[in-house]
């Protein structure tokens, strides 16, 4: 692909009161009819990872909540995210082009071993393309009076995912997907302590990943990721959080030495129960870029996302999410823009 020499674009700056607006109405104190006088069990937090092609080299925490499940059960589950990805920018040390929508199809499988212990695996798909929501993200960007960093001023619905030096070597270029798979995670979740009750808890994680494609950052080696997930309960409200860091296996040998050795991530939600069954969620994570040393915001400043959305039950032990993510601030490695679906059931 020939080097596009389009000036950097101002970084695209969200309106604080409007995301302030879709905060406070998706928690606000709705009662929905029915309500039980009581308290409700957590459905949250919601299912959500970062999708930006230049993070997930390495291993992407997922956030979820800090329950186990009971010895003997099992629980399977399906969380697909649909994303919209663009960052342009060159530099005369290097040229990013990412111009592409993803859909991340993740499958994953539980099983309750003991008191206080589950096993699992998952497997990622991933499906890459021009897309077709290119000219969506144009109107909403403008309608919330954000900038549209350059997206403009090229094709809707092209495909680009490539990373270059200044003089046109190549650091990443991966092709288009269908259903490849991305990589295979193995972990076991470890109940820490429970309230009386059960509604607020704390468990510790850990997670291998696997990866089954390469030469996009060289080669790629498994990484481990642990994790401390909490929960803490006050009324109709939950406080949940995630904190965690995990080894970065892509060899650095393409980049020079410019992919770090190690990266944290942390996530924070508050859920607001809106019924028996259903309830608001509003989540905030960041996490330390995988890329280093090219001082540029579009590839090594911390990724952070704003992430709304709702989670409940259904009859069955069926359980579901659905979420809204953008990146906020939007000068970052992060995704542009995300929806997210999970859909699970418990036996």
């Amino acid at each position: 692909m020939d080097q596009v020499a389009v000036p950097r674009a101002p970084a695209r700056r969200a309106s604080a009161g409007r995301i302030a607006v879709a905060v406070v109405a998706i928690l606000a104190p709705v009662r929905v009819a029915g309500q039980p006088s009581g308290h409700v069990p957590s459905f949250g937090p919601l299912t959500s990872e970062e999708g930006g092609p230049l993070q997930r080299i390495s291993y992407t925490a997922t956030a979820e909540g800090a329950d186990v499940l009971a010895p003997g059960s099992v629980s399977t589950e399906v969380w697909l995210g649909l994303s919209n990805i663009f960052e342009q920018d060159s530099a005369s040390t290097h040229v990013l082009f990412l111009d592409l929508e993803r859909l991340i199809t993740a499958l994953t499988v539980r099983f309750g071993v003991r008191d206080g212990l589950e096993l699992g695996g998952r497997l990622t798909l991933e499906t890459t393309g021009g897309g077709f929501l290119d000219s969506a993200i144009l109107w909403w960007h403008d309608r919330l009076g954000l900038g549209q960093a350059n997206r403009d001023r090229f094709p809707e619905g092209e495909y680009r995912q490539r990373l270059a030096d200044g003089g046109g070597a190549v650091f990443l270029e991966a092709p288009r997907r269908i259903f490849g798979l991305e990589e295979v995670r193995l972990f076991a979740k470890w109940r820490a302590a429970v309230a009386e009750d059960g509604r607020s808890a704390l468990a510790l994680r850990a997670t291998t990943r696997l990866p089954t494609r390469s030469d996009l950052v060289g080669s790629e080696s498994p990484d481990i990721a642990l994790a401390a997930l909490g929960r803490v309960a006050a009324g109709s409200w939950y406080l949940h959080g995630m904190m965690g860091a995990s080894t970065v296996g892509a060899s650095p040998r393409e980049l020079d030495g410019r992919v770090s050795d190690f990266v944290g991530f942390l996530t924070l939600g508050v859920e607001r129960s809106l019924g028996s069954s259903v309830a608001g969620v509003v989540q905030w994570s960041i996490a330390s870029a995988v890329l280093r040393d090219f001082h540029d915001r579009e590839l090594d400043r911390a990724p952070s996302n704003l992430v709304l959305g709702l989670a409940g039950r259904a009859g069955g032990g069926w359980r579901w999410d659905v979420s809204f993510q953008e990146d906020v601030p939007a000068d970052t490695p992060a995704i542009d823009f995300q929806l997210g679906l999970r859909l699970s059931r418990s036996w």
